[in-house]
């Protein structure tokens, strides 16, 4: 029995269980956040339900298929999933808000262990070797990881510098953000700019050059980039739909046509990735045909 296609559907399942018994569903779940975060938690649910979900099932059909896309979108669920959780674990105030998202917290826990478990074996089944995408479709998705990894930086990097000068922030509405959720808020800045604004630079940077490591990162970082872009788009766009004071229009409309870029750029690599051999077998097969 294939373990992988199991796996997928657990976290599925702990991902839909998340959603259905937290605010936007049964409301059993009180998070111990401000208001401002429980419009962003209804924004990364309604995503993770609509998005996720149907991405981790996806992967567990084509896995059981054995498929090649299984891989490369199995990674990016299980990234999704994992960023998900780890913010929800982290990022409420214990000690300051009402609520009691603790008791859950082994269904939390049990969505990180599978989704970091899928995501390194997703990585692990990747092709080592695999095909070449067409260079128009490398160099825009090479554009694409440059324009997102910069959109972070620009984005946290100002926040965080002021932050470094002053004490704290210059804009009312970050002030109160900040104020409202600082463990929050240093969880989203620590993993944007310490790990995904980097990985996106740098695989940006090699696949324009045409690094094999790249393209193999980029296979990888596809689908989760679309599907964590996609939360934060929709995280955003609940915040100015509620009004929050704290909603941020420019990044919104920022993010949206870079969002929509990284979904067409998934599609055309998805494509790729399945219908071409990957290197080595093509090397292969050449010499077995000059045999």
């Amino acid at each position: 029995m294939k373990t992988m296609p199991i796996l997928l559907l657990l976290l599925a399942l702990g991902l839909a269980a998340n959603v259905v018994l937290g605010p936007l569903g049964l409301g059993l779940i009180a998070w111990r956040v401000s208001a401002n975060l429980i419009n962003q938690t209804y924004g990364a649910d309604a995503a993770t339900l609509a998005l996720v979900v149907p991405a981790a099932l996806a992967a567990a059909w084509l896995w059981w298929r054995g498929r090649r896309l299984a891989a490369p979108l199995a990674l990016g669920a299980g990234l999704a999933a994992l960023y998900y959780a780890v913010a929800e674990v982290l990022g409420p105030d214990y000690t300051r808000y009402a609520g009691n998202n603790e008791r859950f917290f082994p269904l939390f826990l049990a969505v990180i262990v599978l989704a970091w478990v899928v995501a390194a074996r997703a990585w692990v089944a990747l092709d080592p070797e695999p095909p070449r995408p067409a260079p128009w479709l490398a160099r825009a998705f090479a554009a694409v990881l440059l324009a997102a990894g910069a959109l972070l930086a620009v984005a946290w990097l100002a926040q965080v510098l002021d932050i470094a000068r002053t004490g704290g922030l210059g804009q009312a509405a970050q002030a109160r953000e900040y104020a409202e959720a600082p463990t929050a808020f240093w969880v989203v800045r620590i993993v944007d700019l310490g790990v995904i604004a980097p990985a996106c630079l740098a695989t940006g940077v090699g696949l324009w050059r045409g690094r094999a490591a790249a393209i193999k990162a980029a296979y990888g970082l596809a689908a989760f980039l679309t599907l964590q872009g996609a939360s934060v788009l929709a995280m955003g766009a609940v915040m100015l739909w509620r009004r929050d004071p704290t909603a941020s229009p420019a990044l919104v409309y920022a993010l949206a046509p870079v969002v929509l870029a990284a979904a067409a750029g998934t599609l055309a690599l998805m494509r790729s990735y399945a219908g071409r051999a990957p290197a080595a077998a093509r090397r292969r097969a050449t010499a077995a045909a000059h045999a």
